[in-house]
């Protein structure tokens, strides 16, 4: 079983790979034609919220102790996940 300790450091470093990706993402925006510009950052945006959702789900879950952080855990994969599931669609739109 995974102690929580390994657990947020997994999760932590999750997300500083995700945020990298996300100004990768930004980065590769501002090479864009000024009329795709617009599009791809609002999309962008549209991540970020998300991507700080996860962060406050992560936040909350160091904050417990005991055997409460496995109740805790789901609301950070949710979070995870719906971030990568939303950067996965935005990124599939700058492949086209």
């Amino acid at each position: 079983m995974e102690t929580k300790k390994t657990y947020e450091e997994k999760k932590e470093a999750a997300v500083r790979d995700w945020s990298k990706k996300l100004e990768n993402l930004k980065k590769k925006a501002d090479q864009s034609k000024a009329d795709m510009k617009l599009k791809y950052y609002e999309q962008i945006e549209a991540l970020r919220p998300k991507l700080e959702n996860a962060r406050k789900k992560l936040d909350e879950l160091k904050k417990t102790s005991g055997d409460k952080w496995e109740s805790v855990k789901d609301g950070v994969e949710k979070a995870l996940n719906d971030f990568r599931n939303s950067f996965d669609n935005t990124l599939s739109k700058f492949k086209r």
